[in-house]
């Protein structure tokens, strides 16, 4: 959370943000009227590198910016309904290769707009506003050890009262073990929720989460009580001794990319760079 007390210090803030973006990346920007959702676009567009005049595309719906990547700025303040979003080509922008700025996306109901980030400003004052970034997060539950579903359940439940905005989660599917064949088959799961807390922070909930459920240590692949792993982080990548993010097997992981695809098909139809129209 980040309390501006001034326009240039949130000016400051969103072009420091700006710096994060790759792209791909689509900010979803909520706020009353007046909070300065267009001015926080204007400022990460200046922050991206981008010289030109922004202004609100209430009315045009959609503003782009030429830029490398290109910047597309839309409000949806206007729109009638979510349909409208095919008329206008919603996801030329969100399964781009540019870096799209979405103010109102509340409007687009549970329309996909494939979300990296979301940026909520609060007023506070004249001038003071609160500012709230989350990122999407992703992560993958599997246990083989009985009771299986208590212990996906109980997980799910930890998980879910310590980060529960936006939260998504897939049905559960029963799976081949991987990695380590003489074993019981999993059952699996993933959700997804927006968090504000870094890779790191959220690396320890899993932990905690695990070790609260009673998983004991044993050899890589072996049986688990529960395993929560970290898939994705909005667009953080990781290297490090305890975390790689994106997490290195997704791909190879049909237990995986089943449940992901079924929560977040804009989400993966963008990350493996397939129409969403072919998803299955």
């Amino acid at each position: 959370m980040f309390h501006s007390h001034t326009h240039l210090q949130t000016e400051s803030w969103a072009q420091t943000f700006a710096k994060s973006l790759k792209s791909g990346d689509v900010v979803a920007l909520e706020g009353d009227l007046g909070a300065g959702k267009t001015a926080i676009c204007a400022a990460i567009c200046k922050g991206l590198g981008f010289e030109g005049t922004v202004n609100s595309p209430s009315y045009a719906i959609v503003h782009e910016y030429p830029h490398n990547p290109p910047i597309y700025h839309l409000d949806l303040y206007r729109l009638k309904t979510p349909a409208d979003l095919y008329d206008i080509g919603i996801e030329l922008y969100t399964f781009s290769k540019g870096i799209t700025l979405i103010e109102w996306p509340q409007m687009a109901g549970d329309f996909p707009l494939n979300i990296t980030y979301r940026i909520k400003i609060d007023i506070t004052g004249d001038t003071d506003r609160e500012i709230l970034l989350f990122r999407q997060i992703f992560i993958s539950l599997g246990s083989n050890i009985e009771p299986r579903d208590e212990r996906l359940a109980e997980a799910r439940n930890l998980l879910k009262s310590e980060e529960p905005l936006n939260w998504k989660e897939s049905k559960i599917y029963e799976t081949e073990p991987w990695g380590e064949s003489a074993q019981a088959k999993f059952l699996n799961q993933v959700v997804s929720f927006s968090s504000e807390k870094t890779p790191q922070q959220l690396l320890s909930l899993c932990k905690a989460i695990e070790q609260k459920l009673g998983r004991q240590k044993r050899e890589k692949w072996k049986e688990r009580e529960i395993d929560l792993d970290l898939l994705y982080c909005g667009n953080e990548v990781v290297e490090s001794a305890e975390l790689t993010l994106p997490h290195p097997y997704i791909a190879q992981r049909e237990f995986v990319l089943k449940p992901l695809r079924e929560i977040a098909p804009d989400f993966y139809a963008s990350t493996f760079s397939k129409s969403p129209s072919i998803l299955s």
